[in-house]
């Protein structure tokens, strides 16, 4: 009767975090499952987003839906084959709800971001958004981080402090991950992120290290850096055949421009319109007509005075 008693003992205290590994086929598939997400209606943002701001790889969110709201934060839905770890390496496939099966949960999270509490510390969902939200904000359904909300599967542990690294257990006592969203349920043990206000999404079978998409489909992502993401810069679009062709006109003004620059020197000497012309051929100065002078001459055939091209004087008085 002792043991019996000490389990009365243990329930009565309202700890269900141990003691010891599971018993009664807790690890069997359907053996105590968490609820499924299968049919829920969730709450989604606007479709074709910049994944960076919206933090689902596919660029919609279907939970934390409001951006203005919820910027650091993102409840995404996707499918995966199999059992997976929350803690699995992401591949960088792009894939959602909507679109291409994920390989693994971490790629439901667009790049920048990462599934909450994967370095196992509870202070990453504490940093990116509080209690209240998480049980009230989030929208139907449920969305869990890739942290179990018990710090061991033998004990019921203590409150964690900021130092306590939690771990990502496949099933039994405590191996439950914390959960944002109205299907999340509160277990025994409350104190895993927000102190008596932490939420799971309840069912030993599925641990934070053996998760299913059809019943934890929702991952909760976080967004990397401090302060908010910014949307990315948009990139110039390419130059088409149109716009190359207007470059190369410009271009060929601006050659003609350099000649009539010439030009301009040419005409400071009283030429400006004929060496203005592209090709003009340069003034041959061996030639003498080219060094005749422009002005009036002296004409041999007449007296030394006389003077070509002068105009005439009248004769001086007598």
């Amino acid at each position: 009767m002792v043991l019996p008693f000490a389990s009365a003992l243990l329930l009565q205290s309202g700890c269900i975090c141990g003691p010891g590994p599971n018993v009664g086929g807790y690890d069997e598939e359907f053996k105590d499952p968490p609820k499924s997400i299968q049919g829920v209606k969730f709450v989604e943002s606007k479709k074709g987003g910049d994944p960076g701001v919206v933090g689902c790889a596919d660029g919609q969110r279907e939970g934390f839906a409001d951006l203005k709201k919820h910027p650091r934060i993102a409840g995404c839905l996707v499918s995966w084959p199999g059992v997976k770890s929350l803690r699995d390496a992401p591949t960088g496939k792009v894939c959602g709800d909507d679109g291409e099966v994920c390989e693994v949960p971490a790629d439901a999270c667009s790049p920048g971001w990462h599934v909450c509490g994967t370095n196992g510390k509870n202070t990453d969902l504490k940093s990116h958004t509080s209690w209240r939200a998480c049980d009230k904000e989030t929208g139907p359904g449920k969305f869990i981080a890739a942290i179990s909300h018990g710090q061991t599967d033998e004990l019921c542990p203590p409150p964690p402090t900021a130092s306590t690294q939690f771990p990502c257990m496949e099933s039994g006592y405590c191996s439950e991950p914390v959960c944002c969203g109205e299907d999340c349920q509160y277990g025994k043990c409350r104190d895993a992120v927000w102190r008596g206000k932490t939420k799971i999404s309840l069912g030993k079978a599925e641990g934070c290290g053996a998760a299913t998409s059809e019943r934890n489909g929702g991952i909760l992502c976080c967004f990397d850096g401090s302060g908010n993401p910014k949307p990315a810069a948009p990139t110039p679009p390419p130059p088409t055949a149109a716009s190359e062709s207007d470059s190369a006109s410009a271009g060929g003004s601006d050659s003609a421009g350099g000649s009539d620059s010439a030009g301009g020197s040419a005409s400071a000497g009283g030429s400006g319109s004929a060496s203005g012309s592209a090709g003009a051929a340069p003034i041959d100065t061996t030639k003498t007509e080219a060094n005749a002078p422009s002005g009036p001459v002296a004409d041999p055939t007449r007296s030394p005075t006389a003077v070509v091209g002068a105009k005439p004087t009248a004769p001086p008085p007598t």
